[in-house]
């Protein structure tokens, strides 16, 4: 432990160079003790004029008809993936007007071919074992969605050491860590329910492993700071700095990557929609710090760290604790120099022809708040906040190949 390290607290320069070569201290606000990862992944969305160049993250693409009580399928395609970066280094609107941000759009209305179009992206690293990972967001106004930030373990841990393409059919749907959002609940200016789970076996019981958590913001109307720190003995949850959720039970124990999606399928129990305008989930920032299940590159990180007592050779990762507004400058520290470089898959810029894949029985539904959610005729009328919805993905087993254009063949689930 670390704790003689100070903790900043404010939003600083956008840039602190510091050398990191023994790894990142992060403060756990809950503890109020630090954890020291070795590795960063940081992604500075206000400013990223082109996603296919990123050495970060994969857009995906996958279709799933309607299943339960859905009214249509979910086509995940590569063109609602939007950048709308800032003309400089702080503002409020983005080159293409609107908010800034890597824009993450649900096409509106009654689709014409029974699909709602959706975003996803999903990071090129699957090696992250622990960590604190950090996403400065503004959710949609528009209700009928379903926006998700989740890390997710492989099923065969032994394909997850950088892995070049995250081909989705390794995704462990029982090893998941959550932070879900409903825009269908936002109706009050001042709070919002964030749904918090855990997908673990099911010998899990469910009452420990999902729970919805008010805060008191709309997050819809502004950007903030969602984050979950995951260690062995727990996932602690927080929102704009302050603890929200510490969860115990199920916690993965496989390394893994990280995951956004905004999608709709009309189902009345959960996301509703389609949304009657297109929706948008803005993401300013994605901010990692972990553990790699990696051993070159655990061992090209003890042969980098020289002295740990060394001037800023471990670095300190600032606490947000106030809402991350574009019109501020936030922290980026200089990830990973002298580890081996990852490289991404090339983006193929254009969306190949939906796969069609099975579908599968969600039995979601939406969680009880404080707050009734928005009326709707076709909601159930007492949902039940102990029972977790299904995971938000099509099953690992079933799900179409990552950003390459080529089809996936699929296999057992066991594979």
């Amino acid at each position: 432990m670390h704790s003689s390290l100070l903790v900043l607290t404010t939003l600083v320069p956008q840039l602190i160079s510091a050398a990191c070569e023994c790894g990142y201290s992060s403060h756990a606000i809950k503890t109020g003790e630090d954890q020291i990862y070795t590795e960063a992944l940081e992604t500075d969305f206000l400013h990223l004029n082109d996603i296919t160049t990123s050495p970060d993250w994969i857009r995906q693409e996958w279709d799933i008809p309607p299943v339960g009580t859905a009214g249509w399928g979910r086509n995940i395609s590569l063109d609602n993936v939007i950048p709308n970066p800032l003309p400089g280094d702080t503002g409020t609107e983005g080159v293409n007007g609107g908010d800034p941000g890597l824009r993450m759009r649900v096409k509106p209305g009654e689709p014409k071919g029974g699909y709602v179009g959706g975003a996803e992206i999903d990071s090129v690293r699957r090696d992250m074992l622990y960590g604190s990972f950090r996403v400065g967001m503004k959710y949609t106004v528009e209700h009928g969605t379903c926006g998700a930030f989740f890390f997710v373990s492989l099923r065969e841990p032994e394909k997850s050491h950088t892995m070049l393409i995250p081909d989705p059919q390794y995704r462990d749907d029982t090893a998941e860590i959550d932070v879900e959002l409903l825009s269908k609940l936002y109706t009050d200016p001042s709070k919002s329910t964030l749904l918090l789970i855990i997908h673990a076996p099911p010998d899990v019981p469910k009452s420990e492993i999902w729970q919805p958590r008010e805060v008191p913001f709309n997050a819809g109307l502004g950007y903030h700071e969602y984050r979950f720190d995951w260690t062995p003995d727990a996932v602690q949850f927080y929102a704009d700095g302050k603890h929200v959720l510490e969860l115990k039970k199920g916690m993965p124990t496989k390394p893994g990557g990280l995951i956004f999606n905004h999608w709709s399928n009309g189902d009345a129990g959960w996301s509703n929609g389609p949304p009657a305008k297109d929706a948008f989930m803005e993401i300013s920032y994605m901010k990692a710090y972990f553990n790699s299940s990696d051993d070159a590159r655990n061992q090209a990180f003890k042969q980098q760290c020289k002295d740990p007592k060394a001037p800023d050779a471990i670095c300190k990762v600032p606490d947000q604790t106030e809402s991350p507004e574009p019109s501020k400058k936030t922290t980026f520290l200089s990830p990973n120099k002298g580890l081996p470089p990852v490289v991404a898959p090339k983006d193929p810029g254009t969306a190949p022809k939906p796969i069609n894949q099975p579908g599968e029985n969600l039995d979601e539904e939406t969680p009880k708040t404080g707050d009734p959610a928005p009326a709707d005729p076709n909601e159930p009328a007492d949902p039940k906040p102990e029972d977790p919805p299904a995971s938000d993905d099509p099953p690992a087993s079933d799900q179409p190949s990552a950003d390459t254009g080529s089809k996936k063949v699929t296999t057992d689930a066991t594979c």
